[in-house]
């Protein structure tokens, strides 16, 4: 596990080696986009929980980079990342591991079909 919620001056481009047992990163509140997210895909697949709670430069593009690569991810927590706006059911269709989504509004609105989709993956939106 890996808490760097609120530390500013985080980092992580130049970050040049693999951390394939790290589990839980929470990057909250931190400079954190998508350029950020691709190195963290590509050095930590073994992600089982991502959190980038109010990471104001996350956008659909990173959260692509995570869901692709990280291939344990069972949940990731978007609340307060008001640029990155994806479809749900898309990401949890490409990633059948995924659990929980913690959406940007921390809500959010699905249809009958959505729900059906989401119910048979297991997966639980927030």
């Amino acid at each position: 596990h890996l808490n760097l919620d609120n530390c500013s001056r985080v980092k992580l481009l130049g970050m040049n080696f693999e951390v394939p047992n790290l589990e839980v990163l929470n990057l909250s509140n931190t400079p954190v986009d998508d350029e950020t997210l691709y190195v963290i895909s590509k050095s930590c697949r073994g992600l089982l929980h991502l959190i980038l709670q109010r990471c104001d430069d996350v956008t659909e593009k990173g959260v692509k980079h995570v869901v692709e690569n990280c291939t344990q991810l069972k949940e990731i927590d978007f609340y307060g990342c008001n640029k990155a706006h994806f479809n749900v059911v898309s990401m949890v269709l490409s990633r059948p591991s995924l659990r929980k989504v913690t959406t940007p509004a921390g809500s959010y609105r699905l249809s009958d079909a959505d729900r059906e989709v989401l119910s048979r993956q297991r997966c639980f939106v927030w």
